[in-house]
């Protein structure tokens, strides 16, 4: 199962073309599936790529690769993509129908998992091209039954990710992939306002929000660490904004979430073992820096982010494409979502451990800081694995090797 979101307390998740529902006691319980739209040959290609007994078989190639997203609206009212397809039901995902087709280029799941955002009651999608279309950000103002385009660039590669800011009610974007397309910035009527660009350091995927600060890692896998940043509220407005380094990890980091406690802020991030071949890097550094791990790292802002924990970690599975440059392989997931009764919900997805499955962390194991700690490999010198054993607790966090 890949994990869609949360809404009302009810998890959503996808498997194959199959949406349904997830709990701790049923596990995913399917409500209906996605159709297949196309026609001719594309309509077989469609079903190989995207029906789970066809992606089975192609698993020791290339690994476990996604093909589906899923978002809760309200109401009974879901969207969900995959390949160039933009589907809508109003019935709780038991039909869907097609709402919009996607540029020729999108990838299999047709967006990122972070494209789509609720924000002053319209919907808007980022499309995610992977080849030479225009990036262009999409608005509904009638729950995603009908769409139009609400901003179009041709300098950027594509969209990464919409957020709704809870505190200072901006919608922000997130773009790439090379250092001239990556930005960070806001939407508004007049289209996308950059805050930040012109470096690794302005690409990322998820980001999150706490009252004092805009925080997100950087989605890049060939330089040397991936950095965990900080843009303070009151530095926005600059002509150059500062940011301030947090901490670094070994892999990109692409997701982002924060978990609300009683007088303090947690920023959680999970970090994606990517594949060998980085095709975004300049020429001569395409092969990544990654460690091969996935991680979920957090920390909190009692101690200003300055104490790191690792609360997950697992290796991405082993596939031909791993060793045969000619193969793709699919990368090693950690998708990421909250809920207020649950915590913090961590979905594996491709991965050696409690791949397809839904690992919690419940609240109270923030308040007990219940984990272990965390520093980057990179600062040691004594060849550690970046936990630091003699802060474990009681074994909350669940690290895999």
């Amino acid at each position: 199962m890949k994990l869609g979101g949360v809404r009302d307390g009810t998890v959503y998740g996808t498997h194959g073309l199959d949406v349904g529902t997830w709990s701790a006691d049923d596990g995913f319980l399917t409500i209906g599936s996605l159709p297949n739209p196309e026609s001719g040959s594309e309509k077989l290609r469609f079903d190989a790529m995207n029906r789970r007994v066809p992606k089975r078989l192609l698993r020791p190639l290339t690994g476990l690769y996604t093909t589906a997203n899923v978002w809760p609206l309200g109401d009974g009212q879901l969207l969900a993509t995959v390949s160039r397809w933009l589907f809508r039901s109003a019935d709780g995902g038991r039909s869907w129908t097609v709402v919009h087709e996607l540029p020729d280029s999108s990838g299999p799941m047709g967006v990122l998992p972070t494209a789509l955002c609720e924000h002053r009651g319209r919907v808007y999608l980022a499309e995610y091209p992977l080849g030479d279309e225009p990036a262009r950000v999409l608005e509904s103002d009638d729950g995603g039954r009908t769409w139009s385009p609400l901003v179009e660039r041709t300098d950027v590669r594509h969209f990464h990710g919409l957020f709704a800011d809870p505190y200072g009610d901006r919608l922000w974007v997130t773009t790439g992939d090379t250092d001239t397309e990556s930005a960070i910035g806001v939407l508004s009527a007049d289209g996308f306002d950059p805050i930040g660009s012109g470096s690794q350091r302005w690409r990322a995927v998820g980001l999150a929000f706490t009252p004092e600060a805009i925080l997100w890692g950087v989605d890049s896998s060939y330089t040397d660490r991936s950095a965990i940043l900080r843009l303070p509220r009151e530095r926005i407005d600059d002509p150059d904004p500062e940011l301030e380094t947090l901490a670094t990890t070994a892999c990109p980091v692409y997701y982002a979430e924060t978990v609300d406690r009683p007088d303090e802020h947690w920023l959680v991030v999970s970090t994606t073992s990517t594949g060998r071949i980085d095709s975004t890097a300049p020429t001569g550094v395409e092969r990544n820096t990654c460690d091969g791990v996935a991680r979920v790292l957090a920390a909190s802002s009692a101690s200003d982010y300055e104490d790191w924990y690792e609360l997950y970690a697992t290796e991405r599975r082993d596939a031909v494409g791993e060793h045969v440059d000619a193969v793709p392989s699919s990368n090693g997931y950690l998708f990421l979502a909250t809920d207020p009764g649950r915590g913090l919900l961590i979905n594996p997805y491709n991965t050696t451990d409690d791949n397809g499955d839904i690992v919690t962390i419940p609240p109270a194991a923030f308040d007990e800081r219940a984990f272990r700690r965390y520093t980057d490999t990179c600062a040691d010198d004594d060849g550690r694995d970046g936990i630091d054993r003699a802060a474990d607790t009681d074994g909350t966090a669940r690290t895999r090797r």
